[in-house]
Formats: C-alpha cells, structure tokens, sequence
C-alpha cells in the first residue's frame, strides 16, 4: 500500500497497481473466468490444463449490481517464464458492465487472446480491473484475479495421409485442411501433415462383395488391419503408440461399408489407443453455408467431424453415451453431451454454448465421441486426450529399455498373418484366444489381448497382441477353447 493509501501494488509475476478510495458500494466484481481453447476450461478447477503452445481466447465476466460504465482499466498482463517478461493485453467487451452473465455469448464478457507463442508451463496471468476514481480494498480484492494454469508440454503430431486404391478406384486427398482439423477439436498445437502414395488394399475382392460397391464390417476391419501393417511399415522403430507417427487412410466412395445387422453404413474405424484409422474421403472440412454454429446444420462437415471423432479413438476416448454408442467411456458425461459446457472454434473465432436448444428443447451440441447432436469436445474428452498424448515420457522410455517383444497376429479372410510389432495399442482386451508359446523354456500359455475396434467394440476378431518377452521362440499355437487354429514355426515369425 501507498504511504498515502491511494493505491497499492499487487506483487504477482507481473506486479500491477490498483487505485485504493472510499467503497463505492456498486458491486463491480469478476464473477467468472474461462479459458477457451476449443472447450470451455474453469481455471479454479484442480484438473484443468492447457495444451501448450495453443492458443488461448480469455472470457472475463465482470458483473456490477447495477449498470454502470466500464472501468477504463480492464486488461490481461500475461508472464512469460522464458524470457522473465510481462506482456499486457486489452480485454474488450461492453462499454456498460452487465448485470448477469449470458452464457450462450461472448457479447457481454470482456475477452482477450493470449497467442500460442506465450501459452508454456510456468506462465501466469493476472487479470486487472481497476479506474481512476478507485475502490475499497475490499472492492479491489473482488476486480483481479491471479492464475498460475497448468499447461502441458506443446504436441506436434506427425500424420500421414493415405489414399487407398480399392477395386481400381484411388480416394481423393483434397486440399481439405486435415491438420487443422485434428488442432481445432483436439489438445494438438501443431500438425504435420504428409500424404502417401495411395495404398493398393488386398483385402476387398469383387468376390467377397455382399453386392456390387456394397462390403462387409469384417472385410472394413481387413482393411484397417492392412493400413495398420502399412503405417508399422513406414513408421520403422517407434517406442509406443501415444508418440509414434499416426495414419489417416482414406477410403472413395465407390465402396460403402454395412454394419453387421441393420442398413446404413459404417463410415470410420480407428483402433483405440491405436496409431491407424480409416474414414470416408473428406473433401472440404467446414460448410460454408451455415454462418453460426447454433444453425439446424452442421459447422463443420460431416465427414471432417467423422474423421475427428475416429482420432478422438487414437488419442485413447471411448465413446460418449449418446445416439447409442457402446464402449461408453466412463470418463466423460453420462449423457454423453457438454454438461452445460461452451466451445470455441479458433479457426472461425467463434464461440458456443451448449445451453443453447433445438427446437425439441435439447441442447444443440453434444460430444464429439457420441453419435447424437452437432458434436463437439467436451472439456472432460479435451483433458483425458491431453492426459493421454502429453504423459511423461519415462514411460515410454522403460519400454525402449525393456524386453518386450510383441507379436501382432491377425486374422484376414480366413488367412493368419503374423508380425513383429514394436508395441501395441494403448488399449487392449482380454480376448477368447490363447497362444502356446514354445521356447528355450518349458511350453508356456500366454492369453492374446485384442485391440479395440472402434465403432463395433463388440467385435472379438483381433488384431491381436502378445508380449513374448525375452523368450527365444521356436513355435507359437493360437488355440481356442483347447482347439487349435494356427500354428507357426520361429523361422516363420518374420525378423523385427
């Protein structure tokens, strides 16, 4: 405090001066602060992190009992641990403060953006309200507040694009800006995007066709199997599957994939916690024609979302329970929707909230891992797929130094294959197999783990995945029940 008792200094990172004066008994407070970085984020909450190097729209709700001017100080002094610098910068908003907050807008919040360059670990931000005429101390407490977010190491995801050639039709890679994509729904700063000569995919035969252009689930999974192997081809060595290059193939829409039972199709496949998808060609990411996101239509295209949500299922979710998914996962939303959560497209600089409703008084948005509503991230998918893709790399690096040694074993149109892998899925099952495993040690039953197919996690047709260890093999029997069903010798096991 000022030896007069006009004003005091704040002593954050970035120190910051406010005018001390009799109470002015107005109510000027900071009722709220949100950061917006494609979901809504509540900074008091002990789990909410930043992805790094992303960058960061600020929703200040300042509120007053009564309508009044706005102060003439209103503003963000961000910290930057790297260079031990404060940079201010102006929050914008009414020009009379509100007396409540509106939650489906951002027309009477007070917002500012903070760049990527200056989201890192270790930054702060004081938020500083303040005008010449002054307040009480007490006042003053209630106009700044002080953060120290939580923010993970910056994720730049190497992806490649694949066109696959099916019954002599490639799919086409457009200029659709998949990168972008993958960074406005997901905790990913940077992606770096290639495309692949098309893949010629074996698997679909004009003879194994339910009829012309139309195939089978099963014949969709051999071809996710295939793009698995192609991806493990060009990745080479890689220690796990959260950091390992991902694929993204394509399929054209000369062939459309039937569910097990029913009509329709089945557009996407990924395996979860996998490094593989499959998905429909998507030619142009956003429609253009829908100018708010609270229109009947979809913001973005349909397919970008489908392609989205299948690399929600690389970076590890389930599926949110709504528009009757399975493999629910339990740590988003019972209701599979945005808990009342808000949502902002950078690339558009938009904002929305999911308390806006449809005409049938439910809430327009809903997960982007459900199969209901115009989808969306939820903060809790946002946070659990940062989790998942910004993990300490110990991990990763005890499995480079350990002995594991993983088999991928696949059945495809009734043929076995069998490889090498250098790691599996994040995420595995029990499934109904087992593999005897003959070695310089007495014979040993080891249980086959199956990935998880998303989209169909019903199904208990593989790949699936062993880890021998240190054994030297000299033969493997995949058995179920007791009954053998394949059976290689070590020379037939193909060299890491």
């Amino acid at each position: 405090m000022n030896s007069d008792g006009t004003a005091r200094t704040v002593n954050t990172n970035c120190p910051f001066t406010q005018t001390i004066a009799p109470a002015r008994n107005d109510g000027l407070r900071i009722e709220r602060v949100n950061w917006l970085q494609t979901v809504a984020l509540d900074p008091g909450q002990s789990d909410t992190r930043l992805a790094g190097a992303k960058t960061v729209k600020v929703r200040v709700d300042l509120l007053a009992d009564s309508v009044r001017g706005a102060p003439t100080v209103k503003e963000l002094r961000v910290y930057d641990p790297s260079n031990n610098s404060c940079t201010s910068y102006p929050l914008s908003g009414p020009n009379s403060v509100p007396t409540a907050i509106t939650l489906d807008s951002l027309s009477n919040a007070y917002v500012a953006t903070i760049p990527a360059s200056k989201i890192k670990p270790g930054m702060g931000v004081s938020v500083v309200i303040d005008d010449v005429s002054g307040r009480s101390v007490s006042e003053a407490d209630a106009t700044y507040r002080y953060y120290l977010p939580a923010v993970a190491a910056a994720q730049t995801e190497t992806v490649r694009l694949i066109p696959l050639r099916i019954l002599g039709t490639t799919a086409t890679v457009s200029g659709a800006n998949i990168g972008e994509v993958l960074t406005r729904l997901h905790p990913i700063s940077v992606a770096n995007v290639t495309t692949t000569p098309a893949l010629n995919i074996l698997s679909v035969t004009v003879n194994n066709l339910i009829s012309s252009g139309i195939a089978s689930l099963s014949l969709m999974t051999a071809v996710l199997d295939e793009v698995d192997d192609y991806c493990a081809q060009l990745n080479g060595s890689q220690r796990s599957a959260r950091t390992a290059p991902k694929c993204i193939a394509f399929f054209p829409d000369t062939i459309i994939f039937r569910p097990s039972s029913g009509s329709g199709q089945v557009v996407g496949l990924a395996y979860v916690g996998g490094i593989s998808l499959l998905t429909q060609q998507v030619l142009n990411t956003d429609d253009n024609t829908v100018t708010s996101p609270y229109a009947s239509r979809h913001w973005m295209n349909y397919r970008a979302l489908t392609l989205a949500h299948e690399y929600g299922h690389i970076l590890n979710l389930d599926h949110a329970a709504c528009g009757g998914a399975t493999g629910v996962d339990p740590r988003l939303y019972g209701d599979g929707r945005l808990n009342n959560g808000a949502g902002w497209d950078e690339v558009r600089d938009i904002h929305f909230s999911s308390t806006r409703l449809d005409g049938s008084n439910q809430p327009q948005f809903a997960d982007l891992m459900s199969y209901c509503g115009k989808e969306w991230s939820s903060d809790r998918g946002y946070l659990a797929a940062m989790g998942y893709r910004s993990a300490s790399n110990e991990g990763a690096a005890r499995i480079a130094e350990s002995t594991e040694q993983w088999l991928k074993i696949s059945q495809v149109n009734g043929v076995w294959k069998i490889r090498p892998a250098a790691f599996a899925p994040s995420t595995l099952k029990l499934s109904s197999l087992e593999l005897v495993v003959s070695s310089d040690q007495p014979p040993e039953t080891l249980p086959l783990y199956s990935a998880v197919v998303s989209d169909m996690p019903e199904l208990n047709q593989g790949p699936y995945y062993v880890d021998l260890g240190s054994r030297q093999v000299t033969q493997v029997q995949v058995l179920r029940a007791g009954e053998q069903l394949k059976s290689w010798s070590g020379h037939e096991i193909p060299a890491r």
